[in-house]
């Protein structure tokens, strides 16, 4: 069937299945019982309102259902010497597309869209449990903004984060360049360097502070009695996890490096240092887009590592000196006595600036990538 006839058709699922998320997006969040409705249109929203959530989700998902079948549009363009394999293989796999898509994106949607989406609504009221709410508008983001402890972990993690992102970079790369030169035993070294990243965050936390202890104790402090060193034990313990992990990603982008090039810079007589900077390294871009790309969201999501090793200590009045972001919202999450509307707002604005950051840095360093 042309695209053309297929148009009403589809213009059908859109309607509908826009109308069933919508339906069933409203049930979930609890707005029909405060919306002026009368006689049976009430009756029918409150039922679904009271629903279970499973059947709430699968009102959403079948409206989302039928957006997705509307824009899977059958491929009419003419594909002249691969006509017989557009008819034969590519129309019945569209045509049984939602066989094969369906379990994993309604696993997407209830894991992940439909929390956000609802998060994202609870962060305008004020609330305790997500059911019984009270619209607050924007007086929850404009709270936050005048919490100096969010302030100061928003500043602390940036701190941490740029400091990290160098010194994880740095040695990671180091790292994967000395074990790429043919020395022996490098495999073994690999292993070891990479071991870390096989322990929890908490595990590393308690362990890391044993040892810190250990040593401060001979100097009459102690890690959570001073920030400086709450500091510098974050960056040792997020170095010494994620510099295995990075080196990996280095080494496969160092071994794809084409060796006609390095020779070629050997024969126009380029010492190692310019081979290095002016061949290895651009070279190597893909790779190093993906480590910053790794590091800056690693170290901005940083909680349980924080948790344990400092858990914001030392506290200067309301201020925790060495908690991050992701724990600053914990506890205006889970450990408030009022609204929880605060804590949700921080969530949201949290997203916003690791999700801008990370493209902002993704398309800056994929403009440097060689084309090979």
């Amino acid at each position: 069937m042309t695209s053309k006839k297929m148009l009403p058709v589809r213009i059908v699922l859109y309607v509908c299945g826009g109308c069933l998320l919508l339906i069933g997006l409203l049930a979930a969040l609890n707005i029909y019982s405060r919306m002026p409705l009368t006689g049976a249109l009430q009756t029918w929203a409150l039922k679904l309102e009271g629903a279970g959530s499973w059947w709430r989700a699968a009102v959403m998902l079948a409206g989302l259902t039928m957006i997705a079948v509307g824009l899977n549009d059958v491929d009419s363009k003419n594909t002249g010497g691969n006509a017989l394999n557009s008819k034969l293989v590519r129309r019945p796999i569209k045509r049984m597309f939602p066989l094969f898509l369906l379990p994993t994106f309604a696993a997407f949607c209830i894991g992940f869209l439909y929390p956000f989406v609802k998060g994202l609504f609870l962060s305008f009221t004020k609330f305790k449990i997500t059911r019984d709410w009270e619209w607050s508008g924007l007086a929850n983001y404009k709270s936050i903004f005048s919490d100096a402890g969010f302030t100061h972990a928003f500043w602390y993690t940036a701190a941490f984060t740029l400091v990290s992102l160098i010194v994880i970079n740095v040695f990671a790369f180091a790292v994967a360049y000395a074990l790429t030169r043919g020395m022996r035993g490098s495999n073994v070294f690999r292993t070891v360097f990479f071991m870390p990243n096989l322990i929890g965050g908490i595990v590393l936390g308690y362990i890391w502070s044993t040892i810190f202890e250990g040593i401060l104790i001979h100097y009459d402090t102690s890690l959570v009695l001073e920030s400086k060193f709450g500091f510098w034990g974050l960056i040792i313990l997020m170095a010494w996890q994620q510099i295995g992990y990075m080196m990996i990603i280095y080494i496969a982008g160092i071994q794809a490096v084409p060796e006609d090039i390095i020779e070629a810079a050997k024969i126009d007589g380029a010492s190692a240092w310019k081979t290095l900077w002016h061949v290895t390294i651009p070279n190597v871009m893909p790779s190093i887009t993906i480590c910053t790309f790794l590091t800056l969201t690693n170290s901005f999501k940083l909680f349980d590592q924080n948790i344990a090793l400092t858990g914001g200590r030392p506290f200067d009045g309301d201020i925790h000196t060495t908690e991050m972001l992701a724990l600053n919202i914990y506890r205006a999450l889970y450990e408030t006595k009022t609204s929880r509307g605060p804590g949700q707002a921080k969530a949201v604005v949290f997203f916003i600036l690791v999700a801008t950051i990370s493209i902002i840095q993704l398309s800056a360093t994929r403009k440097k990538e060689v084309q090979q």
